[in-house]
């Protein structure tokens, strides 16, 4: 990680009718071990949350200027510590359009990556704690919820001004505040966030095309197939990063699986590459998008058939379905072999207690 800028300016209304303050800070902090820290925090408070949004930005830009001003600043025409101020600005004339009531700090920061450069802000409150003194007398201070950012947006520059129409349209991430719609509404006009994708959609369309991958593959090499792509899928969005159909297919290209040429005699089974996942990507979908930012929800059900109410609660990997799992459509049931020996033993001791 390369923390290039940071800065942090407050908002406040904590009375309705009245106009919106902020206290804007001059200059970026200096790079130091703590201000490093809380930065890391912010970050990795938002990649867990799972109720991100993504797209790009409004080409409405007198309405939503922040694009406009990050232009600048990319061909150094404006300090980062303008772009910010501009933007607290921007946010205090939309607030003062509505009623909603806030307190808190907004961080801005650019972060230097490898391969990417990426804007990030962040909406963080604060809360008050107390402690004993040195004199032992009960004292009050305030702290930063850095553990429950409430809004924040990540703009990947690189994929913004990479002139990929693709990359663009999934440049910007934004975390919305549950339960508070005036004071989000806002933070998305400031931000200038347009186009949300349909997550799910792109989801649904690519475990299809995992799934006709798989379908003529054996049953234990499709099933560990689809394991490995929902493992990469999960593991690329833990650390915030897009599902690169080429990475993917290069991943299940380098995998050894036996297949059994001839009814499981031993000397038939061959480790074998699986087939070009790419190449049937781009046979099957033509016009299939490169990256895939992916529902996780979608991708553990892929793998596991799961599903509750009020008085049962079940999850099983899919394999198991056909196999020690038999689903009825007829009579709506399902038939349980091999149970496992601790819900036999607590089976056995619940029978025995009646």
């Amino acid at each position: 990680m390369a923390l290039t800028h940071i800065i942090a300016h407050r908002i406040q209304r904590l009375t309705p009718g009245e106009a919106a303050t902020i206290k804007v800070r001059e200059t970026c902090w200096s790079q130091n071990g703590r201000i490093e820290e809380c930065f890391r925090e912010l970050k990795l408070c938002v990649m867990k949350r799972f109720s991100k949004e993504y797209g790009r930005f409004s080409d409405d830009h007198a309405s939503h200027p922040l694009s406009s001003w990050l232009g600048q600043y990319s061909d150094e025409k404006m300090g980062f510590e303008s772009v910010s101020k501009n933007a607290m600005t921007h946010f205090k004339t939309e607030l003062d359009k509505t009623e909603a009531l806030v307190d808190g700090f907004v961080f801005f920061a650019h972060e230097v990556l490898e391969h990417e450069s990426v804007i990030h802000v962040f909406f963080v409150q604060h809360n008050t704690g107390q402690f004993i003194d040195g004199e032992l007398d009960l004292s009050e201070s305030f702290y930063l919820d850095t553990s429950n950012v409430c809004l924040a947006a990540k703009i990947n520059m690189t994929d913004w001004q990479s002139g990929d129409t693709h990359r663009a349209s999934s440049a910007l991430t934004l975390l919305r505040w549950r339960g508070e719609k005036e004071l989000s509404d806002v933070f998305v006009d400031v931000v200038g966030f347009a186009e949300k994708i349909d997550v799910s959609a792109d989801t649904e369309e690519f475990l299809s095309t995992v799934a006709s991958y798989t379908k003529d593959l054996p049953e234990e090499v499709a099933f560990q197939t689809k394991k490995q792509v929902v493992d990469y899928c999960l593991e690329q969005d833990k650390v915030g990063k897009p599902v690169v159909m080429a990475e993917l297919s290069r991943e299940l290209k380098e995998t050894k699986v036996p297949f059994d040429d001839n009814n499981g005699e031993a000397d038939t089974v061959e480790c074998k590459a699986l087939p070009d996942f790419a190449a049937f990507v781009a046979q099957s979908q033509p016009v299939a998008k490169p990256e895939l930012i992916p529902d996780k929800s979608q991708l553990r059900q892929f793998v596991r058939i799961s599903g509750r109410d009020n008085n049962l609660s079940m999850s099983f990997t899919s394999s198991c379905l056909g196999d020690s799992i038999v689903y009825d459509p007829d009579s709506d049931s399902l038939t349980i072999n091999n149970i496992p020996a601790s819900l036999k033993t607590r089976l056995a001791k619940h029978l025995q207690g009646r």
